[in-house]
């Protein structure tokens, strides 16, 4: 052979084994995946709460409204029995899939949010004395949750919003560390469970409700802001939900009762746009003092039937979440005739959805900013 010829099969043989060397290499192999996957942080978002029920056309339906967020909130289809031997749900995962497939294919994001675990006892929300609490096996199940949803969604890209850790926990306002009440550590293993599977989606920690023993008063979950301690993550977002005053956004749902306007005086203070969102002011001074870190109202409303006055409610939650750049999700969308916004906000009996219902209309008003560039 040519001295000329053994050089060239010289340097062939070299590059084929850079080469392969290369593509074997684990460090090339975390590069490669870093270009495949993007981190998903959090952005803007304008939306609705939804149920498990959902269906495709209702979601091309809210997509063509203007929507871009569906909080997805399953206490009626939970991911676990809440029985032992606590199994897991699997038509909850593959009604997940669908609606991730869904959103996917019409343009709206998802917010995966469980809403209850073993150990709660109400369906919609936590309470301070469940048995969760007390007990640090429900909160191994909560992580196994979060462990099979993370495994399962890691790659379904942008359509997943993000992670809604817990719904609407409520908590003492002298919380013990290292408790099962330690809301801190619940989210620490859970986030650290998440990012084991999952580094590329927001995971959304909700802060909770507080009580107050020796007053006998419970706070919004605006003051939980006050215990909540930032994890050691990037890619978050703080949640909080907008039930203020309570005597008018639940009247007359379980017990009928005397009708409570908006603007109305409670205990002497007269809750208005003002008001509301002075008694925010812990949270709007975090969010000032972060402005990494985003915010979503997860849920706020009022009964539909609660007319001119619950529009002007809406208005008034919306306005303080523009004005501090926050998100949102109106609660809810084809849920519960209580709060269906296709229907009539005065008759509570009619139950019909009709076009261009006063509350959607409000609600799409707001939507259409998700397509601007302000």
């Amino acid at each position: 052979m040519k001295p000329k010829h053994i050089i060239s099969c010289i340097l062939i043989t070299l590059l084929s084994f850079y080469s392969c060397k290369k593509k074997n290499d684990p460090n090339n192999e975390v590069a490669q995946s870093k270009k495949e996957f993007d981190i998903y942080p959090w952005k803007q978002y304008r939306g609705v709460n939804i149920s498990c029920e959902i269906n495709e056309e209702d979601i091309q339906f809210l997509a063509q409204s203007g929507a871009n967020l569906m909080r997805l909130s399953t206490p009626i289809c939970t991911f676990m029995e809440l029985k032992a031997p606590y199994q897991f749900n699997k038509n909850a995962f593959k009604k997940l899939d669908s609606i991730l497939d869904w959103g996917e294919k019409y343009g709206v994001a998802v917010l995966i949010d469980p809403h209850r675990y073993p150990g709660t006892t109400h369906k919609w929300t936590m309470l301070g004395n469940d048995p969760f609490w007390k007990n640090f096996k429900y909160h191994d199940l909560v992580i196994k949750v979060w462990d099979s949803i993370a495994t399962q969604c890691s790659n379904r890209g942008k359509v997943i919003a993000g992670y809604d850790l817990l719904n609407e926990p409520e908590v003492p306002v002298d919380m013990q560390k290292g408790t099962p009440h330690d809301i801190n550590l619940l989210y620490k293993k859970i986030t650290k469970t998440i990012r084991k599977k999952d580094s590329v989606h927001t995971i959304v920690y909700a802060l909770p409700r507080v009580y107050d023993r020796e007053k006998d008063e419970l706070y919004g979950y605006h003051k939980g802001i006050t215990l909540f301690e930032i994890p050691d993550d990037t890619n978050i977002c703080i949640e909080t939900h907008t039930y203020m005053p309570h005597s008018f956004t639940h009247q007359n749902i379980w017990r009928e009762g005397e009708y409570i306007p908006y603007p109305t005086e409670v205990e002497g203070k007269l809750w208005d746009a003002t008001y509301l969102e002075e008694v925010q002011t812990e949270l709007i001074e975090f969010s000032k003092k972060y402005s990494n870190i985003p915010v979503l109202v997860g849920e706020f409303s009022s009964p539909r039937w609660t007319g001119e006055d619950g529009i002007r409610y809406l208005t008034d939650v919306i306005e303080i979440a523009e004005k501090y750049n926050w998100s949102w999700s109106y609660h809810a969308f084809r849920e519960n005739q209580v709060w269906d916004p296709e229907m009539s906000i005065t008759d509570r009996n009619d139950s019909i959805r009709v076009p261009n219902a006063p509350r959607w209309e409000l609600l799409k008003s707001y939507f259409s900013k998700n397509n601007s560039k302000e």
